[in-house]
């Protein structure tokens, strides 16, 4: 079944729950009154891919007033429907509303780990900007990538 995108609204706020949930470790994942927050900011965009009537994922984009940069905080898919390309999806959905709003480049940090999302963002034209040490809690570092949204359009 095709994969469709569409901004999230305060109804969603159960199914963003239960991604973050399926997707990410408790000490990663989003606290459910950041999430409803996120979900009413008119600084966060967050889209949901659907197949047919279930969510596959989730993506949570943070924009500053001015700024030419937007950050891509959470990009999630459920783990049924891992290899499906959801987070495929939802990265083109980021990078078009990143443009929309007048950004030039998308940012993002990721556990130095997690080799799956390296590897999607690596095909979606991400580069390594810096390394920050013991970013997380649990003393793993995290890696600074960036997507130049003019060298590579949508």
């Amino acid at each position: 079944m095709p994969l469709t995108i569409r901004s999230a609204t305060p109804t969603d706020l159960d199914t963003l729950t239960a991604i973050e949930g399926a997707a990410f470790a408790p000490e990663d994942r989003f606290a459910r009154r950041n999430l409803r927050r996120m979900l009413a900011s008119r600084s966060a965009w967050i889209g949901i891919a659907e197949s047919g009537d279930m969510a596959a994922g989730a993506a949570i984009l943070l924009f500053r007033k001015g700024a030419r940069t937007a950050r891509l905080y959470s990009i999630a898919s459920d783990p049924g429907f891992a290899g499906q390309g959801v987070g495929a999806a939802l990265m083109s959905a980021c990078v078009a509303e990143a443009a929309r709003r007048g950004c030039d480049r998308l940012r993002l940090e990721v556990r130095a780990s997690n080799g799956r999302a390296l590897a999607l963002y690596e095909r979606s034209g991400f580069s390594l900007l810096k390394e920050k040490k013991a970013y997380y809690a649990d003393g793993e570092s995290a890696l600074i990538l960036e997507r130049d949204l003019k060298a590579r359009p949508i």
